[in-house]
């Protein structure tokens, strides 16, 4: 579970910032327009910054996997039969 917290922490802080600097730029806009729009950078930063998250460990997996393989086919290619 430890592993969920940290990009969930990031999320939620990459979020609730976007959502502050849209609040600024756009400070005299109200109406169900800008709540929509607010919702949506909120729920699509919290998507992006979890995904990429999830991404750089899958990526990592990635890395050992063709490195276990070379490493494989490095030892059958030295191998006299």
């Amino acid at each position: 579970m430890g592993w969920l917290i940290g990009p969930t922490l990031a999320s939620f802080v990459a979020a609730f910032i976007v959502v502050k600097i849209f609040d600024h730029v756009f400070s005299g806009v109200t109406g169900n327009l800008a709540s929509v729009a607010r919702a949506g950078l909120f729920v699509g930063t919290w998507t992006a910054v979890t995904a990429r998250a999830g991404m750089r460990g899958f990526d990592q997996k990635v890395r050992r996997l063709r490195a276990g393989t070379a490493n494989a086919i490095k030892a059958f290619s030295t191998e006299k039969l």
